[in-house]
């Protein structure tokens, strides 16, 4: 019986000594933390300044579309397919500006694609900002069956511009206070992407992914997400993009938790009592809700992306959803061209 016991004893601590040098291989990084932000120059010519700019937010899920996050492992072809429809698409909408969430810079689970460097290259940007906010060595997600987990990760955000970028930054949000550590260990950063971009003037773009699963957390982020904004307000115009997960107030349905219960956060309220406003204003979007949702792309049902800006400052001219982007991703896009007030 002693052998038996000490048998299972050995087998025990090998399985916690395994544990815990997964652990952290897996969740350690790659990249040096001076790479997660870098400029890429792409082009030396640079657009000419124009009376007006469009401005495109687009969550492109690393161009899983409909798969994002499932128990599935989708063949190269699927991503390569989904890469050529995106970089179609980017021809098509010819945005001066377009910020961009969930882009993979080479991950195992989108075959290593260069994805940012891919759309720059098909739109014809001169500049682009790397914003790395996931580099695992491991990530055990989706988590089971092992077969499908993301593995290496190397994932975040981008803004690319048709004008030069003079100055830019990288500020991470804290990440959801209840999760237990090892969950955060594995878990991505939420960024905010400063851009400060000469389009013959200076104007600032704050490209944003907010916490997906604790509303909490989404509110204390959107709360100091205002006051960047407030900061950089004070000296240039200001457009602020891109996933919020967090529908309007006015929507008809409600914020909810996962298990649906409503959360009655204020996440967007924040944005809207600062003086903001989206691109697709209420009016427009109670005319057509469903129409003006973003998520899921397959079957829309909610708008998480927003385009917001200073109606005193600019002045729209239009705003919508980017429908012909498809299932591309599991979002769709939202675009805003607009023109300075005089």
């Amino acid at each position: 019986m002693r052998k038996i016991a000490l048998f299972f004893l050995v087998d025990f601590l090998l399985l916690i000594v395994a544990f815990v040098v997964f652990y952290f291989w897996g969740s350690s990084t790659r990249l040096p933390t001076e790479e997660y932000h870098r400029e890429v120059p792409y082009a030396s010519d640079t657009a000419e300044p124009k009376d007006t700019l469009t401005f495109m937010t687009y969550n492109l899920g690393y161009l899983s579309g409909m798969t994002n996050n499932l128990a599935v492992r989708p063949e190269r072809e699927f991503y390569a397919d989904n890469l050529r429809r995106a970089e179609e698409l980017m021809v098509a909408i010819d945005a001066d500006v377009v910020g961009f969430q969930e882009i993979d810079y080479g991950s195992q689970r989108s075959y290593y694609q260069q994805q940012m460097d891919a759309m720059a290259e098909a739109g014809q940007y001169a500049f682009g900002v790397q914003g790395v906010n996931w580099d695992r060595n491991y990530v055990p997600f989706p988590y089971w069956p092992p077969s499908v987990h993301f593995k290496r990760m190397l994932s975040g955000q981008a803004v690319l511009s048709k004008y030069p970028v003079e100055e830019s930054q990288r500020i991470v949000l804290e990440k959801p206070k209840n999760a237990p550590f090892y969950y955060n260990a594995f878990y991505l950063d939420r960024l905010v992407q400063v851009a400060q971009i000469d389009i013959g003037r200076s104007i600032v773009v704050l490209n944003v992914h907010l916490e997906a699963f604790d509303s909490e957390t989404r509110e204390t982020q959107a709360r100091i997400l205002v006051d960047i904004y407030q900061e950089f307000a004070e000296k240039y115009p200001v457009i602020l993009m891109g996933d919020f997960n967090a529908p309007p107030p006015y929507a008809t349905e409600p914020a909810k938790d996962e298990a649906g219960n409503v959360t009655g956060e204020k996440t967007i309220d924040l944005f809207l009592e600062a003086g903001l406003q989206d691109a697709i204003a209420e009016v427009a979007y109670m005319a057509d809700e469903q129409g003006n949702f973003t998520f899921p792309s397959g079957a829309p049902e909610v708008k998480l992306d927003y385009i917001f800006y200073d109606p005193d400052v600019l002045t729209p001219i239009e705003g919508r959803v980017v429908t012909e982007a498809g299932d591309i991703s599991d979002h769709l896009p939202v675009l805003m061209t607009f023109a300075f007030n005089r």
